[in-house]
């Protein structure tokens, strides 16, 4: 498995070389990243790292046609999905009132009625990311999906294959945003395992997750398909930090609150440099308010989703929306209260220079945490650290 996930970045490195020469500088960051990957990869299973090059030089010659005019994966909006979110566009407004514009971000990924200084509020406070359909998200309703069908008594194999029916269909309604996709050939792969009585590795669901630019190359280039796996590269990252340390034994609510911080905290160190990069401002406050703001929204997203699912009955569903109102409210709470706190958000001008370097550290700390022998790879990411440091 780590050996695919080593072959999907030296695609994606291919890729990236492809649209390199008019691309923005964030691409020459990414590629430098993504070399490090390789290079850690390389050496953890002895693998030569001349061979990255003929799976770059297969990259180049997979792109056909003219390179985009904008670099963005974009959604289906035609057909059955465009008109199934024309429908659900229209039944959460009927059954959300006020609370609409949120819900309709928060379910078919439409963020057109968010004013722009609200999301600027999300953005500084450290969760604009949860304004969009990602991975959590969609995660959050397989859980759900996969309690109701436990709950219908049906077996462990087919709820998983059942949750990921329903996955699929609704991604491909919501026009399939790369981040979205990305959860959901995950939660496929791991339905597939379950149903076979297989295990899986972590690391090569990951990377068959991350296939997108396979079918469609400038999702590369996306920065919420970037987010999104480099996010979740964090979460594995943080669960091996568990794994080696006290956390693993603790018990009760510090447990929980100690692993919830470590994973808040490790996923935004690792996504930071794509945010510094690509946003120019970086929230202080992210780790805390997104400890505070998980909870909420994985109680508010089962029930957002139930109400359009019970939109053909107007009246059940208007009321599952009431009960999900408290919630909203909370969560748009936590946005306000964290964005307010004074140096929660900071302007970051990076050079390349220091985007690379820091995108660098990043990737070494992963490796690092995951390495049996971690003190190589850790001496690579405070060396990077420290020449950024220098440089700025």
């Amino acid at each position: 498995m780590p050996t695919i996930a080593w072959i999907a970045a030296a695609y994606a490195s291919g890729l990236l070389t492809g649209f390199a020469p008019v691309a923005h500088e964030t691409i020459v960051l990414i590629a430098i990243v993504l070399v490090t990957v390789l290079a850690c990869l390389a050496v953890e299973e002895r693998i030569p790292v001349v061979v990255q090059f003929i799976f770059a030089a297969g990259a180049l010659v997979a792109q056909s046609g003219p390179r985009p005019a904008r670099f963005a994966a974009t959604a289906v909006e035609h057909g059955v999905a465009a008109r199934a979110r024309h429908r659900a566009t229209a039944a959460i407004d009927r059954a959300f009132g006020s609370d609409a514009p949120l819900a309709r971000a928060l379910l078919v990924a439409d963020q057109h009625e968010i004013p722009t200084e609200v999301k600027r509020t999300y953005a500084d406070a450290g969760i604009v990311h949860m304004l969009s359909i990602s991975g959590m998200h969609v995660a959050l309703i397989a859980m759900a999906v996969a309690l109701v069908l436990r709950a219908m008594r049906l077996s462990i194999s087919a709820a998983a294959l059942g949750t990921a029916f329903v996955i699929a269909v609704y991604v491909y309604l919501l026009g399939a945003p790369p981040p979205a996709v990305r959860s959901a050939v995950m939660l496929c792969v791991v339905a597939i395992g379950r149903a076979r009585q297989r295990n899986v590795a972590r690391w090569g669901v990951l990377a068959f997750g991350a296939v997108a630019p396979l079918a469609s190359p400038a999702t590369v280039l996306d920065i919420g398909y970037q987010l999104s796996v480099a996010g979740m590269a964090g979460l594995f990252a943080s669960r091996a930090i568990v794994r080696r340390t006290r956390l693993r034994s603790l018990e009760g609510w510090r447990g929980n609150i100690a692993r919830a911080v470590t994973a808040s905290t490790v996923a935004t160190l690792v996504t930071t440099p794509l945010v510094a990069a690509s946003f120019g401002r970086l929230s202080l406050i992210a780790p805390l308010t997104n400890l505070v703001a998980d909870p909420i929204l994985a109680l508010a997203q089962p029930m957002l989703f139930l109400a359009l699912v019970l939109a053909p009955l107007p009246a059940a569903s208007a009321h599952v929306a009431g009960a999900a109102h408290p919630l909203l409210v909370a969560f748009d709470a936590v946005a306000h209260v964290g964005a307010r706190i004074p140096g929660a958000a900071i302007p970051v001008h990076l050079s390349m220079m220091g985007s690379a370097l820091t995108g660098v550290a990043a990737v070494a700390a992963i490796v690092a945490c995951e390495s049996r022998h971690p003190a190589r790879a850790a001496a690579v990411s405070i060396a990077a650290v420290a020449v950024a440091l220098w440089a700025a």
